[in-house]
């Protein structure tokens, strides 16, 4: 064994070296096993000397030429392999259609309730049914009042234009129930037009019992012979007077002829006087007698005149009698006018003021009615009724806006879904993307398959459920439930948790995720901090 190591000490050493194997010698047990037995040594002399593994070269090369190989693959297919690029969003299902809450338009206590969590309904179907005891009762009266003034002033209108009797005038009084004033100068009125029409008729009109009563009746005779009595006695001064005149004439004629006879006498005897025929007294007493005559017809001739200008005074008189009746017939009728006028301006006031409540009461009554409508609570939208939060007897507080129940539309299913600002630039329009129900795990359910149809033009700011800018978006489902294997429909649910991936149209290669990351090292190495 010595001889065997001296004559290869070197190519021993060399080739437990080249071959990566170091002899470990004898361990201690094995040395006192071989001092126990030495003849166990002769026996184990091959095995003590070094022993020389030599490795065939074809594996390592084969090795070597295997990693180089899936290396230079490996670097190839990464740099021609394409890898589809998504833009995650998350969010929910929810209806075309808002869901709709359902407020209580009205104060009130619920008296009954149709439908319970879970019902379909139809649009315009009758959910529940509000107490309408005290609307009804100042809807109908806000109805009886506003009828009231119509009819009020459909009578105030016919009293200014026909004229009714005092009869219908009384009747419409007591049927309408109009205020004491009201009444007063509507009876005033009926009677002033009665009364002018009386005068005229008094001035040279016909009568007609029939349309005049009795009292009026009376009335136009006595101011008829009222007025007769004033023109007789005219007539009859002037009738008096004719007869002084024509007395006046007779004694006249009388004292004239008298006149004459006395004075021929005169001339007859004055020559007899002058001759001293006759005596100067006689002749003198003569002459006292035509003076006297003279004196008579002087003093009638005075008193015809004075007659004369006496009936024509009396005339005059006559005339006026009856001129200054009817002056006074008219200037009655024009005051009956004036009153009658103020009559119908206060009237029409009247019928402003009724007309501005008339609209106020139709609006009330409008306001009424649509109250009226809102006590029985109807469905807006096919849908499924959830979310019942009244029964019978609830009172909804005025404070809170807590709707009465909710009803989710029959529309299609859409995802609604946020986009976060870092990645909306990658996105558009009618891409295609997964969608995952978090309700159904995505490896044994699978997804459906939709396309985003609306993206928001402005982010919306974070908030509670938010913590960063987003974009809202909207795709839409091309399937409205998961189909499983077997053909098995699960429905979608208003309301579940969606993630979806958005296909963004860019084709990358595997090799520029690396190359992105040592370019993304080699930029934080030229930042300061």
């Amino acid at each position: 064994m010595t001889q065997a190591k001296r004559n290869q000490p070197n190519g021993n050493q060399s080739t437990v070296n080249r071959s990566g194997l170091l002899r470990q010698g004898a361990s201690a047990q094995d040395s006192q096993a071989l001092v126990r037995s030495p003849g166990s040594a002769i026996q184990n002399h091959y095995f003590e000397q070094p022993v020389v593994l030599k490795q065939s070269p074809m594996w390592s090369r084969a090795i070597v030429w295997t990693i180089m190989g899936v290396a230079t693959f490996g670097i190839g297919w990464a740099s021609i392999a394409k890898i589809e690029q998504v833009v995650p969003a998350t969010g929910q299902l929810k209806p075309t259609g808002a869901v709709q809450e359902i407020q209580a338009p009205v104060n009130g206590k619920v008296t009954e309730v149709y439908v319970e969590d879970g019902d379909v309904v139809e649009a315009g179907e009758v959910l529940m049914v509000f107490d309408s005891t005290a609307t009804k009762a100042e809807l109908d009266s806000q109805k009886k009042i506003r009828d009231s003034l119509t009819k009020e002033n459909k009578f105030y209108r016919t009293l200014m234009g026909q004229s009714p009797s005092k009869a219908a005038i009384e009747a419409a009084i007591l049927q309408l129930d109009l205020p004491n004033e009201v009444a007063f100068i509507a009876r005033e009125r009926s009677t002033l037009l009665e009364e002018n029409q009386l005068y005229r008729i008094q001035i040279g009109g016909a009568a007609s019992s029939a349309d005049f009563g009795i009292d009026e009746l009376e009335r136009l005779r006595a101011a008829r012979e009222e007025a007769r009595s004033r023109e007789q006695a005219a007539q009859l001064e002037v009738e008096q007077l004719r007869k002084q005149l024509d007395e006046n004439r007779v004694q006249l004629a009388h004292a004239q002829t008298q006149l004459q006879t006395e004075q021929d006498i005169l001339n007859d005897i004055m020559p007899l006087v002058q001759e001293g025929g006759i005596a100067r007294l006689q002749g003198t007493r003569q002459q006292q007698q035509v003076q006297e005559r003279q004196a008579e017809v002087a003093r009638l001739q005075e008193e015809q005149l004075r007659l004369q200008r006496a009936i024509d005074q009396g005339r005059e008189r006559l005339v006026n009698t009856k001129a200054a009746a009817d002056k006074d017939v008219l200037d009655r009728i024009a005051a009956n006018k004036n009153r009658i006028a103020e009559i119908d301006s206060q009237l029409t006031r009247v019928v402003v003021e009724n007309e501005k409540r008339i609209a106020q009461l139709d609006a009330q009554i409008s306001q009424s009615e649509v109250t009226l409508d809102y006590q029985e609570i109807k469905a807006p939208v096919d849908g499924v009724v959830f979310d019942l939060q009244a029964g019978p007897g609830y009172v909804p507080s005025p404070s809170k806006t807590e709707p009465l129940l909710k009803i989710v539309p029959n529309d299609n299913l859409v995802a609604e879904v946020y986009i976060t600002n870092r990645d909306i630039g990658f996105v558009e329009k009618g891409m295609i993307t997964d969608i995952r129900i978090s309700s159904f795990p995505f490896s044994e359910f699978g997804d459906i398959k939709g396309q985003l149809t609306w993206i928001g033009s402005d982010a919306l700011p974070p908030d509670e459920n938010y913590r960063f800018f987003r974009f809202p978006a909207t795709v839409e489902l091309n399937n409205q439930s998961l189909i499983l294997d077997g053909g098995k429909e699960l429905p979608l649910q208003s309301g579940m948790e969606v993630s979806v991936n958005i296909k963004v149209k860019e084709d990358r290669t595997v090799l520029s995720l690396f190359t992105e990351l040592f370019t993304n090292k080699i930029e934080s190495l030229k930042q300061v901090r």
